[in-house]
């Protein structure tokens, strides 16, 4: 590199000036780091880092038999740090130039849960406690509502209300990738009833609290939405559910799948989901879509178009 400043300083200016959110500044921090812990086990200098170097760091990964995806994730961190050393100056060539990377499944890699399962996982929830309480709210409020992980996690106490014109219980969404909250989503009877059995027994101080609450830790701490991903795995797995295909985001789907098949149109589930086009819709619900295309086809029409029934 043709600059005096440290490697921990390149990658601090370059992800304080990325757009993106924490999380993902987090990962992309993380995978630099792993990059370079690589090149000093080779006995190799991150300043003098050479192209050939990230072609056997990529061998690496897949030796010892990571994804596809994860490698892709990997080499893309890599390969944005070392254009922005290119576009700054601090070197002469962007290293990662000519390494590919896998081509992207394009589809949803998530299993949604059968009907039959989703009523399961419910009924599985013993609701006696407040930890039960919460957690059959949250599972819920992904299964009915169609929720990611991070909006259950900004749900905040007075971010539920009522709608000014219907009167409906409503609960304002903070969308992935959004700053605010104002995108209301109505409350199910089913859904009501399970926050009010929360809130009675859940102490509130202040209404600018979050709705869920890590029972670990003192008052005031937010369950994050890694915890989500871990009490849903754990639910699952109580009902005999253990598969790394079935996770918190596959509530999502499940919202979706169900929705498609009681006959809902694709661009009132993409509103629901909270998708700018359906594109991104079609991605969770082609599974749906194929057996919905079996159990109405269309050659159907074709055939009595003919008259040949």
């Amino acid at each position: 590199m043709t600059t005096s400043k440290t490697i921990q300083q390149i990658v601090n200016e370059w992800l304080e000036g990325l757009d993106i959110a924490e999380v993902s500044r987090a990962s992309y921090r993380s995978k630099v780091a792993l990059w370079f812990r690589w090149l000093a086990r080779q006995g190799n200098d991150p300043r003098r880092a050479a192209h050939k170097e990230v072609l056997a760091y990529k061998r690496d990964l897949e030796s010892e038999g990571r994804s596809a995806l994860t490698i892709d994730g990997y080499i893309t961190a890599i390969r944005l740090f070392y254009r922005y050393c290119r576009a700054k100056g601090y070197m002469v060539a962007d290293i990662t130039a000519g390494v590919r990377t896998a081509t992207r499944f394009k589809g949803y890699r998530k299993l949604p849960l059968t009907r039959e399962d989703a009523e399961r996982l419910l009924e599985s929830i013993d609701a006696s406690t407040l930890k039960g309480k919460r957690d059959k709210l949250m599972i819920a409020m992904m299964m009915l509502l169609g929720l990611r992980t991070c909006e259950i996690e900004r749900i905040d106490i007075e971010d539920i209300g009522s709608d000014a014109v219907s009167g409906v219980s409503v609960i304002n969404i903070q969308r992935k990738g959004r700053h605010d909250k104002a995108e209301p989503i109505a409350l199910t009877p089913y859904l009501e009833g399970l926050l009010r059995d929360y809130m009675c027994e859940r102490e509130v101080k202040e209404w600018n609290e979050p709705l869920f609450m890590s029972e670990r830790c003192e008052h005031g701490r937010r369950f994050k939405r890694e915890s989500v991903s871990k009490m849903v795995h754990a639910r699952l797995r109580s009902i005999g559910i253990d598969d790394p295909k079935v996770t918190a985001h596959s509530l999502r789907h499940t919202c979706a799948c169900l929705m498609l098949a009681e006959g809902v149109e694709m661009e009132t589930v993409r509103d629901m989901l909270g998708h700018t086009s359906t594109n991104t819709t079609r991605l969770y619900t082609a599974s749906m879509q194929a057996t919905l295309l079996i159990r109405n086809s269309p050659a159907k029409r074709v055939e009595k178009a003919l008259r040949l029934s």
